[in-house]
């Protein structure tokens, strides 16, 4: 059975003989009346501050779900911008080294056929250095023979090719002997190889 203060305080009681102070009767009722008041009120206070406190504790859990979802989009967002980093790191490596690698064989080209210039040009120096001393050999010999002052020569004997301290001097050496050009003179000055 629920009382309410009012009621407590209303209540009326049969009068007998010998029964309770009415005084104190009605003291205890209004005590009573306002003990459950005020018991009623704060009941009322908690109740409402229960619904308060469920209406937070819904609202902290939706902003905690919300707050896990953002956590977790933020690590696959993360994930992906490190995995799209990655690649394109690999991709601007990738593209590093074929440049790299394109520029080294574009000098070892250049340098090789740089090496077959000068190679080129060193045969057609040598080449030019030998008819040059072969033909002034020829000169020479003419000039001799046109020399009215000469002593007769004498017959030496052919030097042998592997005498010869250098390729240049054994080419020119050889090219003497098949074509019957003077040999040099030791005391003439000897001719620029730089030619």
């Amino acid at each position: 059975m629920e009382l309410t203060p009012n009621e407590i305080r209303n209540q009326k009681f049969a009068v007998s003989m010998r029964g309770y102070n009415r005084s104190e009767v009605d003291a205890f009722k209004n005590a009573a009346a306002a003990v459950l008041e005020e018991a009623k009120v704060a009941y009322l206070k908690l109740a409402e501050e229960k619904e308060s406190l469920a209406l937070r504790y819904q609202e902290l859990k939706n902003l905690e779900e919300t707050i896990k979802a953002a956590v977790v989009e933020a690590q696959k967002g993360a994930e992906t911008t490190l995995s799209n980093a990655k690649k394109e790191s690999e991709l601007i490596i990738a593209e590093a080294r074929r440049r790299r690698d394109d520029a080294i064989e574009q000098k070892y080209r250049k340098l090789a056929e740089a090496e077959a210039r000068l190679e080129e040009l060193e045969f057609t120096r040598r080449s030019f250095y030998i008819r040059l001393k072969a033909d002034l050999g020829v000169h020479l010999k003419l000039l001799d023979t046109m020399n009215p002052e000469a002593p007769e020569k004498e017959t030496k004997e052919k030097p042998r090719l592997d005498e010869f301290e250098n390729d240049i001097d054994r080419i020119v050496e050889q090219f003497r002997l098949e074509t019957g050009a003077p040999e040099e003179k030791k005391d003439e000055p000897t001719q620029n190889n730089d030619i």
